[in-house]
Order: C-alpha cells, then structure tokens, then sequence
C-alpha cells in the first residue's frame, strides 16, 4: 500500500524560495544518514511553502544537525531548524491519472477499426526524496573495527 504522509523528524522552515527535497536532503547529509526528505507544497503542486520535513537517522544525529543548522543562514534567508512533534506530517500527492481516451469519430470505410487512442501528457506527483541506506561507520561504537 502506498504511503499518503511523510513524517520526519526534524522540521525546517524559512527555507528558501525554489528549494527542492533534494536540496534539503544535501542540506542534513553531514550529520547522519538522510532517510527521507520533503517540501510542504501548495495544492495543485505549484511550488513549495518554505517549510519541510527531513527524517534523519540515528536520532543523535538529529539533533546534532538541529543544534547545528537551527539559524543558520541558506540563500541569504535564516532558517529555523526544530524537532518535529509526533503528529506532524506532510500529505504526498497522489499521483494524476491519465484522462480517459475519448473515442475517436468514425469515418466511412473504417467501421470494423478503432483508432489507437493517444497517451495524454500528465505531470507525474511529486514525491518525497528517499535516500538508499550507505553504511557510514564513522562513531558507531568506541574500539569499533570495520574488519
């Protein structure tokens, strides 16, 4: 079953105008392994509200990234950087579906024939980015070997 919330656990906002998910995931990829990352957006998917959701792991990491991005400045604009509550959560659209193909006016000679209906163009949603696990191994444990 498709996932319709994305839940992170760190929020951002006063993000710049035209930031995207991968930019904000780049933006917390220093501090632990980047889960997930996604913009809040208008409806209709017309562009972004400035704020967005990063799910970071482990949660040490979080908040190291927390106390280190909280009024930083990105394009010139001072962000805020906070943990999220647990009932925060941005809705992923749904995908658009393709309108149904119209039949296509018969001409004489052609009865026994249907036209191919034409693929309409559609947008594909906009979904969160989801970065693959990396095995980062930098302070798992003190005396930790990578044999």
């Amino acid at each position: 079953m498709r996932q319709n919330k994305f839940r992170g656990n760190i929020f951002v906002a006063n993000l710049p105008n035209g930031f995207t998910d991968e930019e904000l995931a780049q933006l917390f990829d220093p501090y632990g392994i980047v889960l997930g990352a996604f913009m809040a957006r208008e409806a209709g998917g017309k562009g972004t509200k400035g704020c967005g959701l990063v799910n970071v792991a482990p949660p040490r990491a979080a908040e190291a990234a927390i106390a280190a991005l909280d009024g930083s400045s990105v394009r010139g604009r001072k962000i805020e950087v906070r943990g999220s509550t647990p009932g925060m959560a941005i809705t992923i659209p749904k995908p658009q579906r393709a309108p149904r193909p119209q039949a296509a006016p018969q001409v004489a000679g052609d009865a026994g024939e249907e036209a191919a209906p034409h693929a309409a163009a559609r947008r594909p949603a906009q979904r969160p980015v989801v970065v693959e696990y990396r095995n980062r191994f930098r302070s798992l444990a003190p005396g930790f070997d990578r044999r």
